[in-house]
């Protein structure tokens, strides 16, 4: 993959750690979108840093704007699973050793996390690569089908998509069963859609924005808000499942009440048409 471009950010505080993140590796199908951040997720940063379950460690080199980052995996190393990573072509060395065993011959995807960036990828269907590939790799596009493993496919069409939508008193558990309900139905794949669970990939190096946003907390409602509107409006074109895990007011997501912060929707303004006609209220819903 390459870094083609810092995209300006000028809206952010200047106090924003690392406004410029990509991150990138392999995940099993099963992982969240949250690339280096749970088990069996591997991922190397733009920071110099590589990351599983939450765990940052130094590795490599830092890299940025026009860099050029190649994923290498070798499952021809015995009992073990080899990820390293190459930058403009020099090998960094192995990032990660993971036993076969542990995978129980489940498949890993290519993943990234991008951060007010711009990238692009070849995993094969180029005609000129940016790079040579080391001896003993090929792209994944040259695989044989046969050996390739096809990633949880999505809804055919709208129709088929399911959206659940929480309704409950605050503090009443609704996010906790969104969060278990989506768990045990894996197949499903489902986005929770939710200040919460926004304000909970917003995490720097790990760690929760809380922790940055000590005394501004204004700060990050406001922008984990915005986010949600956005969010939906990028949902409602989608053939996703979702679950809406937000407390609405007058059509406005309902969050903690801050002086002085526009929060929500324009007034009036209802949850999106194209998410109305397809909320059915679950049965073991709290």
């Amino acid at each position: 993959s390459q870094v083609n471009e810092e995209i300006s950010v000028k809206h952010l505080p200047s106090t924003e750690p690392d406004p410029h993140v990509v991150r990138v590796g392999w995940s099993l199908d099963s992982c969240s979108t949250q690339l280096g951040e749970e088990p069996f997720s591997y991922g190397y940063g733009g920071t110099g840093k590589k990351s599983t379950n939450c765990k940052f460690e130094n590795y490599g080199e830092t890299f940025a704007e026009n860099d050029v980052i190649a994923c290498l995996v070798d499952f021809e190393c015995g009992e073990e699973v080899e990820m390293s990573f190459m930058k403009n072509g020099k090998w960094l060395g192995v990032a990660y050793r993971v036993r076969k065993e542990l995978l129980g011959g489940r498949a890993l995807f290519p993943h990234v996390l991008v951060k007010n960036c711009a990238i692009e990828f070849n995993f094969g269907q180029r005609e000129d690569t940016y790079f040579s590939v080391p001896p003993g790799f090929t792209f994944i596009q040259h695989l044989p089908v046969a050996e390739r493993v096809r990633g949880t496919l999505g809804p055919k069409s709208k129709a088929d998509c399911e959206i659940l939508m929480m309704v409950g008193l605050p503090a009443a558990g609704k996010t906790t069963w969104a969060v278990k309900h989506a768990a045990a139905n894996p197949s499903k794949k489902y986005n929770i859609l939710g200040t919460n669970a926004i304000m909970d990939k917003m995490r720097v190096m790990g760690l929760r924005r809380q922790r940055n946003y000590a005394g501004r907390w204004d700060v990050l409602i406001q922008q984990a808000t915005q986010c949600l509107n956005r969010l939906i409006q990028i949902a409602a074109r989608k053939k996703r499942n979702y679950i809406l895990d937000q407390v609405w007011r007058q059509g406005r997501p309902c969050v903690p009440r801050v002086a002085g912060v526009s929060l929500g929707t324009s007034p009036g303004q209802d949850v999106p048409q194209c998410l109305r006609p397809h909320i059915p209220r679950h049965p073991n819903a709290p």
